[in-house]
């Protein structure tokens, strides 16, 4: 075969070559994809648990003191979503005291049945019994949880991943004991300290767990 023909030739022949030897070669596996389930702990648990259950009910006392005054009064809670319904009722034939309402209006009727409304419930108790629950804030605190979205600090856990104190909207928060409801650890003593009220509430029942 004369040089000619070979320079005809031999660029398809080497392209051939090079054909095969790309078909030839076998693509490496896939790398697979790791299944392991990121690690999460009690804390996020306990959050993802329970901060979507804003349905409950309870049994409890209440104590306040501001400056160098103070009381006490048994307390029934009832949360229904934005929906609350709270009744103090004060020793000795003092009568009680209803607080109902949502985050568009608050109502409180007066032992005496005098009704009484406001725009939000710290108005309304503060103007009536010279002191205020936060409830917005209270009905993730009584939880042991943070509101959701707010900052947060000086938020320390036990040993178990429970809330033990939490500071947030200008209230320091400390869960001092926790019960088991229903399988679910649920806080029995909290201790609120605001600018200057303390606040301390004993859980003596969950009627209703959160759900």
């Amino acid at each position: 075969m004369s040089l000619r023909v070979w320079a005809r030739v031999l660029p398809g022949a080497v392209l051939l070559l090079l054909l095969g030897a790309c078909a030839s070669v076998t693509p490496p596996p896939p790398t697979a994809q790791s299944t392991t389930p990121p690690v999460v702990s009690p804390w996020e648990q306990r959050v993802a648990l329970l901060t979507p259950r804003q349905h409950f009910a309870l049994r409890g006392r209440i104590a306040v003191e501001r400056e160098r005054e103070g009381g006490q009064a048994q307390l029934q809670w009832a949360q229904q979503g934005e929906y609350f319904d709270l009744r103090l009722m004060a020793p000795l034939s003092q009568g009680s005291f209803l607080l109902a309402g949502d985050a568009l209006e608050v109502s409180l009727t007066a032992p005496d049945g005098k009704v009484y409304t406001a725009p939000d419930l710290d108005t309304l108790m503060t103007r009536h019994l010279q002191w205020a629950l936060p409830v917005a804030g209270a009905r993730y605190w009584i939880l042991g949880l943070p509101v959701p979205g707010r900052p947060t600090t000086q938020l320390s856990l036990d040993e178990d991943g429970r809330l033990t104190d939490l500071a947030q909207d200008g209230w320091r928060i400390s869960v001092l004991e926790y019960q088991n409801v229903n399988g679910v650890d649920l806080p029995r003593r909290l201790f609120l300290l605001g600018n200057t009220l303390k606040l301390r509430i004993v859980v003596t029942a969950w009627t209703e767990a959160p759900h």
